[in-house]
């Protein structure tokens, strides 16, 4: 966004009618770490089996039930993910499922992974045993907090941890809960005393009306998992309900979106007048409430100046490039601005935030090539990624990018044949299944025919190793590589990075 702006003639704007009851002070707190009301009781003494523990978000979830005095176990079909992780932290990970498990616990929680005809939920059911999904257990422990909900097609996981970051660095103690992992938690879960609760809440499986927020946050709406929705309108719908359901309660509730997207603007504007409580627009277009302005990229980083209800802020640093990124640290002031905290300690924040593991990981730069991971895999994702990434790298960029699942490769193929323009070369690996079944014609071949009729070069490969070799014939210095996907295609760049 080019051009300066002179902030004075900006405040002067008429201010939207949605926005006067956003800009009147805020109620006074009592105290920095006041509680709404009693945490959720329930967890003491209870044992809670979790399947599909190695999942981020199934993992979190049973760090939060154990300090809640919960007495937590857990198994998956495998010994990786976060199983290792939960291990080391005196969790017990079983490997594979039984329906044995069910007769040692008091409730099962299963994830959207898991159907439920599997014989160790029927087992549960059987037994008269309390069965819960992930995101049932998700809504009962956001109970009695601030529930800071972030959702959205995209951005969810960079926006949680923004808008926790700075509520960390604000002294505020919040609990968190992370759908990747930051070093800076030492995972993707916090255990905090405050009274905030930043949860990354999952569109996915069409489970929203699971969770009562607080202050949900919705990044964007778009055509992903049509396979539980059907429709993007029906997507809308659903988180139009979830918005609606806002904590009237809490006296500092607010609903806030970006103001850029006008499925998310629709949504406000009916959320806010469902359960009265008022929103916050943020993004780039002169009509949001928060906006970033004048925005310079150095790089890997950027800097913006932001314009919120009531002040100006020049010169604000994210360390993260990207225009999307910008959004999401607009997400997150939005939510400080609203709650009150010291705009130096958000600015603070921002300026020194690290990035969540594979949210544009850069994992090396070995003899002149740089490697980059990243976790993005529907098309709007990997546009902005690989616009990132070209507007930073010296020569060319390569992108090896694993399909995530076949519906939806079939469901946006399309889609995925416009969004590697940015890309000199591109190399496909075979879809990542998810335990899907294939799809005729939605495989990494039918794909890279699709592609390559816009113009770019796309080469397949059978398996990761194959793929790593041909990365290792086409690098040179001063070019840059990124491991796109969802599935173990984050494998490929450390093994790049070691034989480089």
């Amino acid at each position: 966004m080019a051009g300066d702006v002179h902030p004075s003639a900006l405040l002067a704007e008429e201010c939207p009618a949605a926005l006067c009851a956003v800009r009147s002070p805020a109620p006074q707190r009592a105290a920095r770490h006041e509680r709404l009301s009693a945490r959720a009781d329930g967890f003491s003494g209870k044992r809670i089996h979790f399947m599909g523990a190695g999942g981020i978000g199934v993992s979190a979830l049973m760090e939060l039930c154990a300090a809640r005095g919960a007495i937590v176990s857990g198994c998956d079909c495998s010994s990786g993910g976060q199983v290792p992780a939960l291990r080391a932290k005196g969790l017990h990970i079983i490997t594979g499922h039984s329906a044995a498990h069910a007769a040692h616990c008091d409730e099962l929680v299963y994830s959207a992974a898991v159907e439920p005809s599997h014989p160790e939920v029927r087992a549960a059911l059987r037994a008269g045993k309390a069965v819960s999904v992930r995101m049932h257990m998700l809504g009962r422990i956001a109970r009695g907090t601030r529930a800071i909900c972030i959702t959205g097609a995209h951005g969810k996981t960079t926006t949680t941890w923004l808008i926790a970051n700075m509520l960390i660095a604000a002294g505020r103690d919040p609990s968190v809960l992370l759908g990747g992992v930051a070093r800076a938690l030492g995972g993707n879960v916090r255990i905090g005393r405050g009274a905030e609760f930043v949860a990354e809440t999952d569109e996915s499986d069409n489970r929203l009306h699971e969770v009562v927020p607080s202050i949900p946050v919705l990044t964007n709406i778009d055509n992903d998992h049509l396979e539980h929705y059907g429709s993007i309108e029906a997507i809308e719908e659903a988180i139009a309900r979830f918005m609606g359901s806002t904590n009237a309660a809490d006296p500092l509730s607010v609903l806030i979106g970006c103001g850029d997207d006008p499925r998310v603007r629709r949504v406000l504007a009916r959320a806010s007048e469902e359960c009265r409580r008022p929103f916050l627009a943020y993004g780039l277009a002169p009509h949001c409430d928060v906006r970033g302005m004048n925005l310079r990229a150095e790089e890997l980083r950027w800097r913006f100046d932001v314009l919120t209800p009531s002040s100006f802020w020049p010169d604000v640093v994210l360390p993260m490039p990207g225009e999307h990124n910008v959004l999401n640290a607009l997400a997150a002031i939005s939510a400080g601005w609203h709650l009150r905290l010291d705009e130096e300690d958000i600015r603070q924040a921002l300026a020194t935030v690290e990035r969540v593991g594979r949210r544009f990981e850069i994992k090396g730069l070995k003899r002149g090539v740089r490697v980059i991971d990243d976790y993005g895999h529907h098309p709007a994702e990997i546009a902005l990624t690989l616009r990132a990434a070209r507007q930073s790298t010296r020569k060319r960029l390569g992108v090896l990018f694993q399909p995530h699942r076949y519906t939806r490769t079939a469901a946006l193929m399309d889609e995925f044949a416009a969004c590697f323009e940015a890309a000199d070369a591109l190399f496909l690996l075979p879809v990542y299944a998810a335990s899907e079944e294939p799809i005729p014609g939605a495989d990494h071949h039918a794909l890279a025919e699709t592609i390559r009729a816009r113009g770019v070069r796309v080469v397949t490969a059978d398996d990761r190793a194959a793929a790593v070799g041909m990365l290792l014939q086409w690098a040179e210095p001063g070019d840059t590589v990124v491991t796109q996907g969802a599935g173990d295609v984050t494998r490929a760049a450390d093994e790049l990075v070691s034989r480089l």
